[in-house]
């Protein structure tokens, strides 16, 4: 007897449980006592693509930009202008600042971003010995 009453407990939750999800579905608007809030209007909705869509946008700008600023520097990397060098090297700082401000769309994207941040690391120490180096007065290596 305890058995039946157990089973018959088991399927009123069970009834209970799946009710909600067979249950007609009840439309917005159809009538007055709907469960659900009208839908807002297009124009106001957020759109977690588009917003996904806009930071990967900027992500490719901000990497095209420093990519341009990258390879105009290295382009005149041997060069005597200083003033040139100078100018680039400002635009690549400033294009390099501005992607590491730019927050990486995907994990792929973050990747790209450390290792581009440890190669500029890399640059700068190497920089910094060669330019040591010739004002002590040594040859610096090719």
């Amino acid at each position: 007897m305890a058995a039946g009453q157990l089973s018959l407990t088991r399927r009123a939750l069970l009834a209970a449980c799946a009710a909600p999800a067979l249950a007609p579905a009840r439309h917005p608007g159809l009538d007055p006592g709907s469960t659900f809030l009208a839908s807002p209007p297009e124009a106001r909705r957020w759109m977690p693509d588009q917003v996904r869509h806009d930071a990967l946008l900027k992500w490719k700008r901000g990497l095209a930009r420093y990519r341009r600023a990258d390879c105009a520097l290295a382009a005149v990397a041997h060069t005597e202008d200083d003033d040139l060098c100078d100018r680039l090297g400002e635009r690549h700082h400033d294009a390099f600042q501005a992607l590491l401000r730019t927050p990486a769309p995907d994990v792929a994207a973050l990747a790209l971003k450390l290792d581009l941040a440890l190669d500029e690391r890399r640059r700068i120490s190497r920089r910094r010995r060669r330019d040591a180096r010739s004002q002590a007065g040594r040859p610096a290596p090719s």
